[in-house]
C-alpha cells in the first residue's frame, strides 16, 4: 500500500455537517463540525436550506484541509471523497443544482394524508414487499407527493428530486446519482432489483426521469469539479465515491459487515441494524429491510424515535443542580447523572420507563404512544428514575432484537455507537439486558468512518469493504453480560411489554392524543 494515503468523509447529518480526514489505518487526521438550522413553518413541519448544507461543507472542508496542512498533508494526498447523509430528506433542484424550495426533512409529519392515500389505493403490503418499508411520513415518497399536489409549479420545474447525499455529490462532481442504500429509504425503490419501482412510481404519480440514477455504494461516480475545488479547497479531479445513508455507513464503521453482528446507534433516537445476506421481510411489518452500504447485501432495521433525547429531557427539566455544578467546576452534567444511576441496583427497585416520548417507532409504529414511568413508590429516589430511563431504552432496543431473532436473523454480538455510549454504565446495562457482548469502537463517529471506508474501497485502497473494516475499525471496549442482572432484566422485559400492550389495548394513548397531550 502506498504511503500518504488519506480519505475524506463528508457526513451531512440532521443538525449539521462534519468533514473528516482519515488515514488508511482508520486514524482521524483532522475534523470539523458546523451546525445548520431547521425551519418550522408549523409544529410538525421541518425544513432545511440545501444551500446551508453546502455552505457548512465548504467551511468544514477548508478548516480540515488547513489543519491537515499543518501536519504536512496536502489536498493532492487525498485519494477519494465520499458522503454520508441524513436519510429520507428530499430537495427538488433544477439542472444547475439550484434548490427550488427548502428541503423537507425526514422528521416532517405533514404528509399523513398522502400516506393514507397510499395505504388505501396501493396498500401497505405492496409497498412493504417491494421496498421493505412501512408507509409513513418518515420516508421520501409522500414528501414528493405533497410537493406535486401543493406546489405543482415546483414539481413541474424540478429536474431531479435529490436526497442530501445526492445534492452534495451533484455540487462536488456535477452528476445526478444516488446510492442503492439511500434510494431504499425513499419508499420508491425495489430492494431486490436495485432500481426504482416502475409500479410504485406509476401508482403514486412520480416521473422516473425526475429521480437520480441509482448506483452501488463504494463506486467512483465522478471527480471534484473546478468550481467545487475553488469552493471547498479539495484538489480538482479528486475522485468522488458514491457514499451511503448515515445508518448503513455507521454499520460499516463499527464492522457490521458479517452475519451475527448487529449495531445500535443511540443518540437522539436509536437505530438498530443487523447484517443480512438476503432480504428478510417481517409479515407483521414491525421491522424494516433496506439495502446495506455493502453492494448486494441488506440490513434489517428498527428505528426508535426517542431514547437519548429522554435522558437529555431529564437533565434539562430535573437536573438543574447538575447543570449549575457543571458550569461552576467544568464537569459534564451527564457524568453526574451516570454516577447516580450506577448507585442503585439493576431493576431500579421496580421502576420502569417506556421511552415513547415522541410516539413509538419499531416494533410498534404507534404515533399516539406516549412515555410512561410506572412502579413509583414513596420510597423511590431520583437515582432510581435515572437508572430506569437507561434500562427502559435498553429494554425497548431488546424488543427489536427479539423480533429479528424471531425472523431468523443471526445475532451474536452488539456493536454500539452514538453519544449515549460514552457512558460505560449504559453499555454494561445494554450487555445485561440483551444477554450479548457489547462492543464499542475507538472512533465514535462511526458514520464518518464507514463513509471513509467506502471512499477507500471505491478508489482501490482496499479490495473490499470487509478488508477495509479489518484494517480501519478498532474495537476498544467490550462488555460481557452479567448473569445475575440478566435474570432481573428478563423479568422486567416481560413486564415492559405488558405495560405498552395494556395501555394500547385500553385506548389510553389515543385518549391522551385527543386531549392534545
Amino acid at each position: 500500500m502506498k504511503e500518504n494515503i488519506y480519505l475524506v468523509a463528508i457526513d451531512a447529518g440532521t443538525t449539521g455537517e462534519r468533514t473528516m480526514i482519515f488515514d488508511e489505518k482508520g486514524r482521524v487526521v483532522a475534523w470539523k463540525y458546523l451546525e445548520h438550522p431547521s425551519y418550522f413553518l408549523k409544529p410538525t413541519w421541518v425544513e432545511q436550506e440545501a444551500a446551508e448544507w453546502w455552505d457548512r461543507i465548504c467551511k468544514t472542508s477548508r478548516a480540515v484541509l488547513k489543519e491537515a496542512a499543518d501536519k504536512g498533508i496536502t489536498p493532492d494526498m487525498i485519494v477519494g471523497i465520499s458522503v454520508a447523509n441524513q436519510r429520507e430528506t428530499i430537495v427538488p433542484i433544477d439542472k444547475e443544482v439550484e434548490p427550488l424550495r427548502r428541503a423537507i426533512v425526514w422528521q416532517d409529519r405533514r404528509t399523513i394524508s398522502q400516506c393514507n392515500w397510499i395505504k388505501s389505493n396501493i396498500g401497505e403490503d405492496m409497498v412493504y414487499n417491494i421496498t421493505g418499508l412501512t408507509v409513513d411520513p418518515y420516508f421520501s415518497a409522500p414528501k414528493i407527493m405533497w410537493i406535486k399536489e401543493q406546489q405543482p409549479d415546483i414539481y413541474k420545474k424540478t429536474h431531479k428530486f435529490l436526497l442530501v447525499h445526492d445534492y452534495i455529490i451533484a455540487k462536488l462532481a456535477d452528476i445526478f446519482i444516488t446510492g442503492w442504500d439511500n434510494a431504499s429509504r425513499t419508499m420508491l425503490f425495489d430492494i431486490r432489483k436495485f432500481d426504482w419501482s416502475e409500479n410504485l412510481l406509476d401508482f403514486i404519480g412520480i416521473d422516473e426521469e425526475k429521480m437520480p440514477e441509482p448506483h452501488p455504494s463504494g463506486k467512483i461516480v465522478g471527480e471534484v469539479t473546478k468550481k467545487a475545488a475553488e469552493e471547498t479547497g479539495f484538489a480538482e479531479g479528486t475522485p468522488v465515491v458514491c457514499g451511503g445513508g448515515d445508518q448503513q455507513c455507521g454499520a460499516i464503521g463499527v464492522g457490521v459487515v458479517r452475519q451475527g453482528r448487529i449495531k445500535a446507534t443511540t443518540g437522539t433516537g436509536t437505530f438498530i441494524l443487523s447484517f443480512l445476506d438476503k432480504p428478510c421481510f417481517d409479515p407483521k411489518r414491525r421491522v424494516l429491510c433496506s439495502c446495506h452500504g455493502i453492494p448486494r447485501k441488506w440490513v434489517q432495521e428498527a428505528s426508535i424515535f426517542s431514547t437519548g433525547t429522554i435522558y437529555r429531557w431529564f437533565r434539562d427539566e430535573f437536573g438543574h443542580l447538575e447543570k449549575v455544578a457543571g458550569e461552576l467546576v467544568g464537569t459534564d452534567p451527564y457524568e453526574m447523572l451516570n454516577k447516580e444511576a450506577s448507585s442503585t441496583p439493576a431493576g431500579s427497585k421496580g421502576v420502569l420507563v417506556t421511552p415513547h416520548f415522541t410516539g413509538a417507532g419499531a416494533p410498534h409504529w404507534n404515533p399516539y404512544a406516549r412515555g410512561v414511568i410506572v412502579g413509583l413508590a414513596i420510597g423511590h429516589t431520583r437515582k432510581d428514575v435515572v437508572r430506569a430511563i437507561l434500562e427502559g431504552i435498553a429494554l425497548e432496543i431488546r424488543k427489536n432484537i427479539e423480533v429479528m431473532r424471531e425472523l431468523g436473523v443471526q445475532v451474536e454480538e452488539m456493536r454500539v455507537t452514538g453519544g449515549a455510549t460514552r457512558n460505560p454504565h449504559f453499555n454494561q446495562i445494554q450487555a445485561d439486558v440483551y444477554g450479548l457482548p457489547v462492543l464499542r469502537g475507538k472512533v465514535e463517529e462511526s458514520t464518518a468512518l464507514g463513509c471513509a471506508i467506502l471512499a477507500g474501497v471505491g478508489t482501490g485502497v482496499f479490495k473490499s469493504i470487509e478488508e477495509a473494516t479489518d484494517k480501519m475499525v478498532h474495537i476498544v471496549e467490550r462488555y460481557e453480560p452479567r448473569l445475575e442482572n440478566k435474570t432481573i432484566y428478563d423479568r422486567m422485559f416481560k413486564i415492559h411489554g405488558k405495560i405498552y400492550d395494556a395501555l394500547d389495548k385500553a385506548g389510553v394513548y389515543k385518549d391522551l392524543a385527543e386531549l392534545g397531550m
